[in-house]
């Protein structure tokens, strides 16, 4: 595996961790937040691994999701079709947590946290066989 996508994939597991712990200690903003962000970094790590990178490494958020939806599970197929709008409702539920003055539910952000930790052992079985 890539070294880049090594060190990306190294902090989704870190961040999937905190998403567990949030969840558990009931902090469900902190959980879908830090549940999105699990999920892209791993699917940075997914993107570094098949080739696919941004102008000037700035990970915009957009390009991720266009790319690894796009590229990676519609085009390449690299990644199953189960995971195409996976990014985009992780990210929306980000965006309720840190932006409005809703605040995620217990069920949301549990499963924000099964979502994302469906994708990244996809993305491990991938990456590391």
């Amino acid at each position: 595996m890539e070294p880049d996508a090594r060190l990306f994939l190294l902090k989704a597991r870190e961040s999937l961790a905190s998403a567990e712990a949030d969840l558990k200690a009931g902090r469900f903003n902190s959980t879908a937040n830090r549940a999105y962000y699990a999920a892209f970094q791993a699917a940075v790590a997914m993107l570094v691994e098949n080739g696919i990178r941004p102008r000037a490494d700035a990970w915009d958020h957009r390009f991720v999701i266009s790319q690894f939806s796009g590229k990676l599970v519609e085009g390449r197929k690299v990644v199953t079709a189960q995971f195409a709008g996976t990014l985009d409702r992780l990210l929306k539920t980000r965006l309720v947590a840190d932006y409005r003055l809703a605040s995620v539910s217990r069920s949301d952000a549990k499963e924000s946290v099964g979502e994302t930790k469906r994708l990244i052992e996809e993305i491990i079985r991938q990456l590391e066989g």
